[in-house]
């Protein structure tokens, strides 16, 4: 036993001088030291109990000598960008040769022969003169095995998560590798997941767009910018009483300039630029926990989807995607056609053009200047345009052609890499100004994802990963609706909503979000977001209440903040989580449905919630093939939302079956809904003939105006047992009229 004591001092000696050098590498404040320290003894512990599992032959600290360095060096690099240790369920993402290509240099292998000179001295420590007969019971292989078992679900449950840096990055990774090899099997099973008898709340699924006035077609360009938080602008830190670690008052200068209006409660809704963009571009919830993103996934059907470019290219725009880095990575050579996008642009296209571009893609000033002629080119035709533009120079490693690394700090880089993209953008709204651009244009400028920032205190802590942006500059010519209070909180999935309030095309689509339009009955918000790589997920309620959960959802914890200062007003409270485990897992069940897609098999098909009212019904596309010998069972879960809160209120939801190739209406069902308390019901309805059909839902309220909640939709093909006689329709043909 001593022998197993001066072990576990050797290899707790190593590991606090490695952690040394994880702050070194990762500028990291000493945050939580006496966790830090613990997590590193009870990782000495682990190591000394399972050592003649790992490690049968001294042999193999050839192996995990490279294995643990890379590990920590791997932890430090997430950590000084993103503020937490890696997720392992991203490590096929990582694994990406244009990730890695684009990502890695030698300059960022500057502490891993440290971290293999220190590994291999407390490896060896750990398996010097080691014999089987020597050893106590504790650390036989099987009893060894079980308390190792033990110790690293007892981890699991202690720590609130894997990837907070007060963790040991060993352990840390250890008890990821269960999860990460679910995550990577199970490409849906959120989607498939339903959550029996649980309570949901319509709040989160609204498309609370009131109607403008149609005043025209104005051009739309939306800037996303690469990792920009909404901390970085000094007048929205100020608001929300932060200091981060980055500042850019230039940006923020521009933009009062050109006469942008700041939303500073704005969400990024999830890290990872193929979350958060796909959101923008399609008025939807990405994928809030880790499995495989929306875009991945509507890339691999090859099914085109009814997302903001293509219903603006149906209302006559011209749609283009501009990027700098190459469109192959995240699937967006095939994700964007099918969103709508008719004109797309990345790296290759740039280069072909003499754009030049280095790692990632391009630089900022070279690709703004680009995007600058792309759009006069569009604004040169005789139809509006919609332009969707993302640079990529302010994503990690922040290089640029005409700047060596040698000798600059990361966080250095990076704030050089801003200062260059806000050169550039103020460039590219000049430019516009003085070419007129500007006088038909509705400009969105917001970013793919929120990069994080460290400050002194902890305040806002579990958000800054989701501190958004969002500025908006209204057409200079012409007369345009306002805009919502300032303080209004918003989301990236509002842009789409926004703009199709904006160009009164309120009755088409099944996008959700909140017009950022000025709505003087705009109804309370419930929003879903996430941080994939801090393993988090948020229940978001507008009026002041926040539940944090891991992505297990077991483990909450209730907040509240000043609604008109989200991230600088979070205080943590003693009451229990406002929504129950079970109506967690089914608003995240339902948020993973992609909006028009839902989740399908042969013969069922689930959709995501949404709302309709009297001018827009919810549109079907489910495609189920049917015989007549088969009996359609739909289940309808709803709940009206009137005007007036409190007033009598009724309606007809019309279930309307129709031939998914002809389009002819085949039959017909009513449900009557009375009051405002949530319905379900299940409707048998007969094909009339063996095709595919589509199911679509219309409200007919009664009186006045109002909103159903289409809480779920299930379509499911069944079996006939004994076929009833078909039924022509019934009722009139169902338009959407005022």
């Amino acid at each position: 036993m001593p022998g197993a004591v001066k072990r576990w001092a050797a290899v707790f000696a190593g590991l606090l001088v490695m952690r040394g050098l994880l702050l070194l590498q990762g500028a990291m404040p000493l945050y939580l030291p006496g966790m830090m320290v613990l997590a590193d003894a009870v990782t000495a512990l682990a190591l000394v109990l399972a050592r003649r599992l790992l490690m049968p032959t001294p042999w193999l600290i050839a192996f995990y000598v490279p294995l643990i360095a890379l590990v920590y060096h791997a932890a430090g690099m997430h950590a000084e960008i993103h503020g937490s240790f890696f997720r392992l369920a991203h490590i096929i993402q990582a694994m990406d040769t244009e990730f890695l290509s684009s990502t890695l240099s030698w300059h960022f292998f500057g502490y891993f022969p440290f971290y293999l000179l220190t590994a291999s001295a407390w490896l060896y420590a750990l398996v010097e003169r080691a014999r089987p007969e020597t050893l106590p019971w504790a650390m036989q292989p099987a009893p060894a095995a079980l308390l190792l078992f033990g110790m690293l679900l007892g981890y699991y449950v202690v720590t609130p998560s894997p990837t907070y840096l007060a963790n040991n990055p060993l352990m840390a990774t250890a008890v990821q590798i269960p999860g990460a090899f679910w995550r990577a099997t199970a490409r849906d099973e959120e989607s498939l997941l339903v959550v029996q008898g649980a309570e949901t709340d319509p709040a989160f699924f609204l498309r609370d767009q009131p109607g403008q006035r149609h005043t025209g077609q104005p051009n739309i360009l939306v800037i996303m910018v690469e990792g920009l938080s909404g901390a970085y602008l000094p007048s929205v830190a100020r608001h929300h009483g932060v200091k981060p670690d980055l500042a850019l008052p230039e940006l923020d200068a521009h933009l009062k300039a050109h006469g942008f209006s700041l939303f500073p409660n704005a969400v990024s809704m999830q890290r990872q630029t193929n979350r958060g963009s796909y959101a923008i571009i399609c008025g939807d919830y990405p994928r809030i926990t880790t499995g495989v993103p929306k875009m991945t996934l509507i890339a691999s059907a090859g099914r085109p989807i009814q997302c903001l470019p293509r219903t603006l290219k149906n209302a006559g725009y011209r749609t283009a995607y501009i990027q700098a880095a190459s469109l192959s990575f995240m699937n967006k050579d095939v994700f964007m056609p099918l969103a709508g996008f008719e004109t797309v642009i990345g790296r290759e296209a740039l280069a072909a053009q003499g754009v030049p571009a280095d790692g990632w893609g391009a630089d900022d000033a070279p690709f703004f200047a680009a995007v600058a002629e792309q759009i006069r080119d569009l604004d040169a035709g005789d139809r509006p345009w919609f332009a969707t533009v993302l640079n990529v120079a302010t994503h990690h490693p922040f290089t640029h052609e005409n700047e060596a690394l040698d000798g600059e700090a990361l966080l250095i880089r990076r704030a050089r890499a801003f200062e260059l993209l806000t050169d550039a953008v103020g460039r590219l709204l000049d430019t516009l100004q003085v070419r007129g651009v500007l006088n038909d244009t509705l400009v969105i400028i917001t970013s793919d994802e929120a990069g994080g920032f460290q400050q002194e205190d902890d305040a806002g802590k579990i958000l800054r990963n989701n501190f958004g942006v969002m500025a908006l500059r209204m057409p200079s010519r012409g007369r345009w609706p306002t805009l919502a209070p300032p303080e209004t909180l918003v989301a990236h999935m509002d842009i789409a909503v926004t703009v199709l309030d904006l160009l009164g095309l309120d009755s088409v689509s099944n996008m959700i979000g909140s017009s950022m339009l000025h709505n003087p009955q705009r109804r309370p918000r419930g929003l879903l977001f996430g941080d994939t790589y801090g393993a988090r997920s948020y229940f978001l309620y507008d009026h002041g209440e926040l539940v944090a959960c891991d992505e297990t959802l077991l483990r909450c914890q209730q907040w509240r903040f000043d609604p008109s200062r989200v991230f600088g007003t979070l205080v943590a409270t003693d009451q229990p989580p406002r929504l129950n485990l079970a109506a967690r897992n089914r608003i995240i069940s339902q948020a993973s449905l992609i909006r028009d897609i839902g989740v399908a098999t042969e013969d069922r098909y689930r959709v995501a919630p949404g709302v309709i009212t009297r001018r827009r019904p919810y549109l079907g596309g489910q495609k189920l093939a049917v015989d007549p010998s088969d009996l359609l069972e739909v289940t309808v879960e709803a709940q009206a939302l009137p005007e007036t809160r409190g007033r009598a209120y009724a309606g007809n939801l019309r279930v309307v079956m129709l031939d998914g190739k002809s389009g002819d209406r085949l039959a017909e069902r009513a449900i009557r809904v009375q009051g405002i308390y949530p319905i379900t019901t299940t409707l048998l309805i007969p094909p009339p003939r063996a095709t595919t059909v589509d199911v679509n839902l219309h409200w007919a309220p009664d009186k006045g105006g109002g909103e159903l909640a289409i809480r779920s939709l299930d379509v499911r093909r069944k079996p006939d047992p004994s076929p009833l006689p078909f039924e022509a329709p019934a009722l009139p043909e169902v338009r959407g009229v005022d």
